[in-house]
């Protein structure tokens, strides 16, 4: 993952890999995606893996295989994300990793990067020549939010919540998700999720950029209208904001950083986020 240091730098770090390096060797289960067409013309594509719908690489593999159909299905206009059940995303398999580090530092240096494969599915979808909304109908952590960030723009639901509470276990934001969120987000926003791993409710990330929309109605219904209503606008193409990169001139990193460690010492996460 990018350090923020780095993206006010102006890096923007891609990966591509096959669909199973990095996690080759894990035994798979049954987790899929599935996917409609309504008849405005907008695909939909639901993440299925109760009961958090968290992103295991046969889901991830699954979910780049319909979004690519969708993609090329010259009947569909815009594309719809979202979630079954009461979460949207539920972030990593946390279980891939602890199978990863149970086959020792041999296999951690063989696949590089657990998240690649994952990254380069949010490249996909990012990159996007059709509109991607993501319709947030419950929580979306970690790799989670990071998925709704790959996407275009975002609605969710009035009860849905967004964060990366991976910090709170010493882990990074592993999705690209460190190099989207402040090209979207008022860095005053952005740092608390990043750093403390707390979630924001809707109403706080509407307003703190994160989300473009809470949905009055029918959820599906209003990302599909947003969808076809907006053009394709890839947050990895957009500049970091202005008022982010006058923020982090005057300090705002350093501060927050010092703030995260006084209530958190011995966390390593937030260090490593910032710098």
């Amino acid at each position: 993952p990018c350090r923020l240091k780095c993206i006010f730098a102006g890096c923007f770090s891609s990966t591509s890999v096959g669909p199973t390096q990095g996690l080759r060797k894990l035994t798979l289960v049954a987790m899929s995606t599935h996917i409609s067409s309504r008849p405005d013309g907008v695909g939909v594509l639901v993440l299925d893996n109760a009961p958090v719908n968290s992103l295991a690489t046969n889901l991830v593999t699954s979910l780049r295989d319909n979004f690519i159909k969708l993609q090329k299905d010259p009947k569909v206009k815009a594309i719809v994300i979202t979630g079954s059940g009461a979460f949207f995303c539920g972030g990593a398999e946390i279980s891939e990793f602890n199978t990863i580090i149970s086959q020792g530092p041999e296999a951690l240096a063989e696949t590089s990067s657990p998240v690649q494969f994952l990254c380069s599915v949010m490249d996909v979808i990012d990159g996007s020549d059709k509109t991607v909304v993501a319709a947030i109908n419950g929580p979306a952590l970690g790799g989670g939010l990071e998925l709704g960030l790959a996407c275009h723009y975002r609605v969710a639901s009035p009860s849905a919540t967004v964060g990366f509470p991976e910090v709170q276990l010493g882990l990074l934001p592993g999705g690209e998700g460190t190099q989207r969120i402040l090209r979207v987000a008022h860095l005053e926003v952005a740092l608390p999720m990043l750093l403390t791993g707390l979630p924001s409710r809707v109403d706080k990330a509407l307003r703190g950029g994160i989300l473009d929309a809470v949905a009055k109605g029918d959820l599906i219904d209003e990302a599909a209208s947003l969808a076809l209503m907006r053009p394709p606008a890839p947050i990895s193409q957009r500049p970091v904001l202005k008022s982010n990169r006058f923020k982090a001139l005057g300090g705002a990193l350093d501060l927050a950083l010092a703030q995260a460690m006084n209530r958190a010492r011995g966390m390593v996460a937030p260090e490593s986020i910032i710098t």
